[in-house]
């Protein structure tokens, strides 16, 4: 791993961790607002969403996972197996889910119901910064690079979108071969496509 990047992770996490919880819920409202206006989620019958882990400041995805529930819409969220990425089919958000993986909630191995990503519609990433390119920088475990990588090679026409913060977004992050970009950018200001 980089020492550019490893500084570039240290100086966003900081930056995501000075918004108050009130803030979180608040931009993560607008972006839930613009993410569900996409066409792309409009006409997505699954959909493989992250689910954010409170302490870390994420974009916050629990309401829209329930309000994707309720909207009839099939909802995947990740297991982590090793160094991939599985899914599972989700059901019911309040009682499946318990801490799993680097305190991540994840479905108790009760409510495990292997999906393969192929399966979703489009794809929501998590990011610790993204770049105007649609280049993202993760937590260091490559983990939804890889992720990526498989779902463009096993379904090429599946979309994916990063939610991040617009405190996020820098001008251009250094990448390698290993990094790939997300198709779409939703911040709580704007909708950025790559």
């Amino acid at each position: 791993m980089s020492a550019e990047k490893t500084a570039i992770r240290e100086k966003y996490k900081s930056l995501r961790k000075r918004l108050s919880r009130e803030e979180v819920l608040a931009k993560s409202r607008r972006i839930k607002k613009l993410l569900f206006e996409l066409p792309e989620f409009d006409q997505a019958k699954t959909v493989a969403f992250y689910v954010a882990k409170r302490e870390s400041h994420e974009v916050e995805t629990e309401e829209m996972i329930k309000e994707t529930l309720k909207l009839g819409k099939r909802v995947l969220v990740p297991v982590v197996d090793g160094v991939k990425i599985l899914f599972s089919d989700l059901r019911d958000y309040d009682s499946e889910l318990a801490p799993g993986t680097f305190g991540v909630p994840e479905p108790k191995p009760l409510f495990r119901r292997p999906v393969p990503v192929s399966e979703s519609d489009l794809i929501v990433v998590p990011g610790v910064a993204f770049d105007c390119r649609g280049y993202r920088l993760g937590y260091g475990g490559g983990y939804y690079d890889r992720l990526l990588r498989e779902a463009s090679l096993t379904r090429p026409s599946l979309s994916s979108v990063g939610l991040g913060y617009e405190l996020q977004i820098v001008e251009k992050l250094p990448v390698t071969a290993e990094d790939v970009p997300v198709d779409i950018l939703v911040t709580e200001k704007r909708v950025l496509r790559f």
